[in-house]
Formats: structure tokens, sequence, C-alpha cells
């Protein structure tokens, strides 16, 4: 089944959705949500996220009730998942919606014993037993074509409903007290009037994602040439296990970039929002600095663009377009960890600074064109 019965729209009261692993995963269903949220403005939701600083990107947001965190590092035995599924249902769920991707045992399982009625899916290509897929019972076709922030707006299909253009954007929404923790950061540490150009020279460490990084040398290159160029003051982003990296770079890089720390999740979105342009891997704060609208230039290698890259015009994807990238798409989507071919990691260590800096330049002088 495709699409659930509309007679059965009006019995939908408590909707469940379970999000999958990562930052940038979440943002990209956040349209996806919200239209849900119209569709169904009565109705209470709940979203499961898998780690507990997750909660931080639905704690103001409007379309959820509810955010329950299932850290499965927390979750192991029998008898706590036993628990867990026992208390999850005792809320009575009618509708039950997976976001992409999530072509795994975990995620199916998970969809059947919460005990919603209806549970919404994607359709894959691969691991059609082993994931337990057909525990789901409205399933979408995954369509190879599409980014991620449209696989999930596929999803609305199972409700008779077409995205609308509202619906192709990004989504974060933060408190008042995110916003003036960040204009009290800046306070403290910049001078009254600086521009500011944001940088992400980081990525998480699992499933082999570090080979996403371009490295330390040409990002502390790269910061001192833009400080030449522009006199903006260069704020160098990331989590706390990335801090020694950022403090490598700005140990390199002539101006004096900002490390930023002390932050939580949503000052740190707050910070991002106030710079004219932002630099990242292909990261979650990549997506973050989407959602918040800066002109985002991204660095890609082993993951797909077609798939991930920041969504939107104003965005641009840098990248070598070595014959072997990506060599994480969607055709080995679940895999958990693809290994490079080469002794070295080419596709980013070839991406030279003539290339980013030729694409970034271009984008400085559309924004002081503006």
């Amino acid at each position: 089944m495709d699409q659930i019965p509309s007679k059965e729209h009006n019995r939908i009261q408590n909707i469940l959705i379970i999000g999958s692993i990562g930052i940038g995963n979440l943002l990209l269903f956040s349209s996806t949500l919200r239209r849900i949220r119209r569709r169904f403005p009565e109705a209470r939701i709940t979203i499961i996220v898998l780690k507990e600083g997750f909660r931080e990107i639905f704690k103001s947001d409007p379309s959820i009730d509810e955010i329950i965190v299932l850290d499965v590092k927390k979750v192991k035995t029998f008898s706590q998942k036993i628990t867990f599924l026992k208390d999850l249902r005792k809320t009575d769920y009618q509708l039950c919606i997976t976001t992409f991707p999530a072509n795994r045992l975990e995620y199916n399982a998970l969809a059947f014993f919460s005990g919603a009625k209806w549970r919404v899916s994607h359709k894959y290509n691969s691991k059609k037993i082993r994931s337990l897929s057909f525990l789901q019972n409205v399933r979408i076709p995954v369509d190879k074509k599409l980014h991620d922030l449209e696989q999930n707006l596929n999803l609305l299909k199972a409700f008779g409903l077409k995205p609308e253009a509202v619906d192709h954007e990004l989504y974060l929404s933060l408190d008042e007290k995110a916003h003036d923790n960040a204009n009290r950061y800046l306070k403290q540490k910049t001078e009254a009037g600086e521009q500011f150009i944001g940088i992400h020279p980081g990525s998480s460490v699992e499933r082999g994602m570090i080979l996403k990084r371009w490295s330390i040398e040409k990002f502390a290159e790269i910061c001192t040439w833009l400080t030449g160029e522009t006199n903006a003051k260069i704020l160098l982003f990331g989590g706390q296990d990335e801090e020694g990296l950022r403090k490598d770079i700005a140990e390199k890089a002539d101006g004096k970039p900002l490390v930023v720390t002390g932050l939580d999740f949503q000052s740190t979105a707050s910070l991002i929002g106030k710079c004219m342009l932002f630099i990242s891997n292909d990261s979650g704060l990549m997506h973050v600095a989407v959602s918040m609208g800066v002109p985002t230039a991204a660095l890609f290698g082993p993951s797909d663009p077609g798939r991930t890259a920041p969504y939107g015009a104003k965005h641009k994807v840098i990248r070598t377009g070595i014959e072997c990238s990506p060599c994480w798409s969607i055709n080995n989507l679940g895999a958990g960890s693809v290994n490079c071919i080469h002794p070295e990691n080419l596709c980013m260590t070839q991406l030279s600074l003539e290339i980013v800096k030729n694409d970034v330049g271009s984008m400085l002088k559309k924004l002081f064109r503006e």
C-alpha cells in the first residue's frame, strides 16, 4: 500500500515520528514535519531522536509536542528495550512515520512495536528481508534522482498531499534565549561592526565519515585568504570533540580566527545565522547554516551532493569531480560504512585551494554586490 485511505485521516490523533541519526538528516525532514502538522493540526506529534543532543533541534519547534530520546548506548539490554517499548505503547499511536534514510531493521521493528495501525516509510531496493521493511505497511518508493529533503517530502504521498513551494526549505526554530546567548557571546569576543564568516572544518567520525574532512592546512590557508580578502572575522564552529582540530587551524592561520566554544546547539545555530557566508565539509552544521538562511559553500568528496548538498539556489557545492566520487550514494544506502579504494582520500586531498578560492570568491563577489 502507498496511501492511507482518506476516511482514516480523521481517526489520527497521535503521531509518532522515528528520526534517523544525524543533525542533517533530521533537518532535511523539517519541511515534511511542518506539512504534516498543517495536515493534522489537532494531533499530538511525538518524535524519537537517537541522541540526547538532538533534543535541541526540536525543543522550540511548534510542530512537535513531545521529544523522546532513545539512546542506544543506554537502552542495550533486552529488559531495557522491553521497558522502552511498553512505555512507548502507553500512547495510542495511530500513525508512525520513519524519516529518510532508515533502511535498517531497528527502525522498522520500532515502528511495528509502536503499535501504530499505519506505518509510513520508504520502499528501499536493498536489504528487503534483512531490514524487516515489510513491517511497514505504507511504503513510498525511493527515487534515486531526488535529494534527501525531497525523499522525505515524497512521504506526503501517503496522505494524498503534494509538496508546495514553502515545503522546499529547511526549518530550525530557536528560542529567544539562544539569540540572547549568541549576541552576548559576540559582544564579549568580537569588535562592534565586524562581519563574520563561519567555517566548520569537522564532520562525524562514525562509519568512516571522517573521510569527508578537508585538511587542517588548507582550512588554515582559506582562513588567512578570507581575512585578507574581506577583513571579516572567521568563526570556527564544531563539536567539543573537534575543539583540538579548530585550535590547530586557528594557530596556523593569520587573522586570529575565533574558536567558538561554550555554546549549546541552539545558541550555536543563532551565531551561525549571523554569518555572511558559511564554509563547511558535508556535515550537520552545513545544514544548520542553510536552515538559518546563510549562503553556504560545501566541500564534497565521498558523499553524494545529489542527496545531501546544501538545499537551495544560493548555495554552492565544491568538489574535484574525480571519477570514483561519490562512493557513498543511494546505491549503498544502509551499508554502514564505505571504504576508500585509494591509499589516500583523493576526492578531498586533491580538492585544491585554487578550486575553493575561485568558487568562494565568486560567492563573495555576489554577496558584496547585493
